[in-house]
């Protein structure tokens, strides 16, 4: 990943530029988005955590009670307690008073008119039964005719009326169960200001309430079937229920019972040692520990609400502001993408949130925390200055932020700056496992180093290295499925990525060799000379080769008019044509290269060097022979669109692809003829101010121009003059000159 990968920067200069209120939203948003997290973070974890043991922990130091408090009952105790005060309260019913005075006197009504119609002597028997059946009681035809009967009818009212009383006085309930109502042998009975526990037998429900009826009538009719039926039939709409359940006053009492349950088993005096260094937590000092840590965060009122997110947010602030400070003063072109600040904010992001996940919520040790997921992908995609500081200061920021102990530091630290080094040289995704054992080992040697300064107990150093591996493996692991995510969120680009872009048979370098072998024979040239000077200035060696593949694609619309792809006896087409059609047609392979480059998907890195590999530089041998025609002919219109370089890859693109086209003109390519050739490139590029804007310093040309001639004294050698060299000599000149 180079400089030059700025989605903010157009590849051409006629092309629009995002609105700078977008761009300046798109930051301002970043910045929101980090005080957010800062101040959602949980409060007052990290202070605690000496606090949080389990039973069965090894100590790492002293706890002593700062102040007096109580213990208090485990959440589970409690509850057990609870629900136990809550059950022993038996259920509150009701005497209905009103229920049982309406029932009688729908008896007494019914019984009077029942009497009135079978002792009136006036009616048929027909008129009889159907006025029976209109008094309003379900009855069947055989229960009518038997309360036709006079005699029949009058015994049978008597003796139920009776019944019916003494039911109505015992209770009837809605449901019981053997001798249980509701699940209990006794219940509450209210009846007017008074209530008392009564036993679940004294009461009984409408089916036991008809059986009882059943059997009296039976014993009472022995000789008369019908009558006893009568009975039945008849008591059945009577008897409901006359001792109600009281829900409501139920629940109160029951939550009256939760709540005087005790949730305190004792206290703690101040200065009273709690747990002490290198001790096994018992059961007892982990309810102290709870009881005090609930405590504390019961005390904190609301200014104690507020002032830990505003410190956490403004210790966000400065980080923010250092690393902005940074960036603006050593990486210039990261600092003005907001897709690389993008990056970083969303690395931030998911550091702090594992934070969260693995130490506060799920109350592992800090070791687990997987810092190293930043500098893995950071590093993978940039170079490695902005990975150990963004390494270092993301150390810092976690620990002061999520309030994490110490000894977080530098294990973070060791693990990051490894990290940042074992994928400074990524060739492929298996060096992902490379970087996983390196982290590891870093881990264990800071975990090691910390631990056996303090003395700590075997079992809690095996404990805390197993959490130093466990670190490494979340984190590369995060790191590899993270970042052909990040490459397609951010528009960056890693060198896996750019592996796979350098592999030949890939379709589109396929075609460059079929159809402009010429064009494809220089782009490998100029592939060797850019890597090996990339190397030379500590550049992005295989950025530049996979530019250089990629930088003349645009040639494949028409390789015909480009030198290195004609035949060798045939003429130029440029022969035909008028030099400002010669011009347009050899600047468009900028124009259709880009083209190209965006349907093949190529990442920004390689497609910037399309355009920025001419720079704004003049055609020359078109320029000077439009010239010669129109002595007023326009610079402008026989110049490259650009832009400049803006990275040392693409700089060293334009210098690799001048010095091949030149040399292939040299009768005897000696070394110091190559030596004088490459020179006069470099120079003739800076008096042209195309190198105004790429980074490369004086001393950085002298090592270029040494990488670039070994590798053309390899490629080139003197060779005798043959008939035809003069005219190959004529041919590859221009084609020096079209580039």
């Amino acid at each position: 990943m180079s400089a030059s990968e700025l989605p903010g920067v157009p590849a051409l200069p006629d092309r629009a530029r995002a609105l700078p209120w977008a761009y300046w939203a798109t930051r301002t948003l970043l910045v929101v988005v980090l005080l957010a997290v800062a101040a959602a973070l949980p409060v007052g974890q990290g202070a605690s955590d000496r606090t949080r043991l389990r039973e069965g922990d090894i100590a790492r130091e002293r706890v002593v009670a700062p102040y007096d408090f109580r213990i208090e009952k485990d959440e589970a105790t409690l509850r057990r307690e609870q629900e136990a005060a809550a059950l022993a309260v038996a259920p509150v019913f009701v005497v209905d008073a009103r229920a049982q005075s309406e029932s009688m006197a729908r008896w007494a009504a019914f019984e009077e008119r029942a009497l009135a119609v079978v002792s009136d002597t006036r009616i048929g028997p027909a008129q009889r039964l159907e006025r029976l059946r209109q008094l309003g009681v379900p009855l069947s035809d055989q229960a009518v005719d038997a309360l036709a009967a006079p005699g029949r009818a009058r015994r049978a009212l008597s003796e139920l009326g009776t019944w019916l009383g003494e039911v109505a006085q015992s209770g009837v309930v809605a449901e019981k169960k053997g001798g249980f109502i509701l699940g209990y042998r006794s219940i509450t009975l209210r009846e007017g200001e008074g209530e008392a526990l009564s036993p679940a037998t004294r009461f009984l429900e409408k089916r036991e309430v008809l059986d009882q009826i059943a059997r009296r009538a039976r014993a009472t009719f022995p000789d008369d079937p019908r009558g006893a039926q009568l009975v039945s039939e008849l008591a059945a709409p009577f008897v409901q229920p006359t001792v109600l359940y009281d829900r409501a006053e139920t629940e109160w009492r029951r939550v009256q019972a939760q709540g005087a349950v005790s949730s305190v088993i004792g206290s703690v005096k101040k200065d009273e040692l709690i747990v002490d260094a290198n001790e096994r937590v018992s059961a007892a000092a982990v309810q102290k520990l709870r009881s005090f840590r609930n405590l504390e965060a019961a005390k904190r009122n609301q200014s104690e609400f507020l002032y830990p997110p505003v410190a956490r947010m403004l210790l966000m602030l400065l980080f923010i502001a250092a690393f902005a400070t940074y960036l603006r003063m050593e990486l210039p072109a990261v600092y003005r993408s907001n897709g690389m600040l993008a990056m970083f904010t969303a690395l931030t992001v998911a550091v702090l949130g594992s934070t969260v996940v693995l130490v506060m919520r799920a109350g592992l040790s800090e070791f687990t925390v997987p810092l190293a997921l930043a500098p893995l992908v950071v590093a993978s995609l940039l170079e490695k200055r902005p990975a150990l500081v963004f390494t270092l200061m993301l150390a810092v920021l976690a620990t002061a932020v999520a309030e994490l102990r110490a000894p977080f530091v530098p294990v973070a630290v060791m693990g990051g700056v490894t990290a940042v080094y074992s994928v400074s040289r990524l060739r492929h995704r298996w060096h992902f496992v490379r970087a996983f054992f390196a982290i590891g080992l870093a881990n264990l040697a800071a975990i090691l180093a910390w631990d056996l300064a303090r003395s700590t107990p075997a079992t809690e150093l095996a404990r805390d290295a197993m959490w130093g591996g466990a670190n490494a493996f979340l984190a590369t692991a995060l790191a590899f499925g993270m970042l052909p995510i990040v490459e397609w969120l951010f528009r960056l680009t890693s060198d896996v990525t750019l592996l796979e872009l350098s592999d030949l048979n890939r379709p589109l370098l396929r075609r460059l060799q079929l159809e402009a072998p010429g064009t494809y024979h220089h782009s490998m040239v100029v592939g060797s000379l850019a890597e090996a000077a990339a190397e030379a200035v500590g550049a992005n060696s295989l950025l530049a080769r996979v530019q250089s593949y990629y930088h003349d694609i645009g040639k494949l619309a028409k390789p015909e008019y480009y030198a290195e792809n004609e035949p060798a006896s045939s003429r130029s087409r440029h022969d035909k044509l008028a030099p400002s059609m010669s011009a347009l047609v050899v600047k468009s392979h900028i124009q259709e290269g880009l083209q190209i480059a965006g349907k093949q998907r190529l990442p920004h890195a390689v497609r910037d060097a399309i355009p920025e590999h001419h720079g704004t530089m003049v055609m020359a041998f078109f320029y000077h022979k439009a010239l010669e025609a129109d002595p007023g002919a326009r610079r402008e219109d026989y110049s490259y669109p650009g832009p400049r370089p803006r990275s040392k890859e693409t700089a060293i693109l334009m210098l690799a692809d001048g010095v091949e086209g030149a040399s292939r003109a040299l009768a005897e390519p000696t070394p110091s003829r190559i030596r004088g050739l490459v020179q006069r490139i470099i120079d003739e590029r800076v008096r042209d101010g195309q190198l105004d804007e790429c980074g490369l310093t004086l001393q950085d040309l002298a090592r270029i121009r040494e990488a670039f001639i070994p590798v053309l004294t390899a490629i080139f050698h003197v060779r005798a003059p043959y008939p035809e060299a003069p005219r190959r000599e004529s041919r590859q000149e221009r084609a020096s000159r079209e580039g």
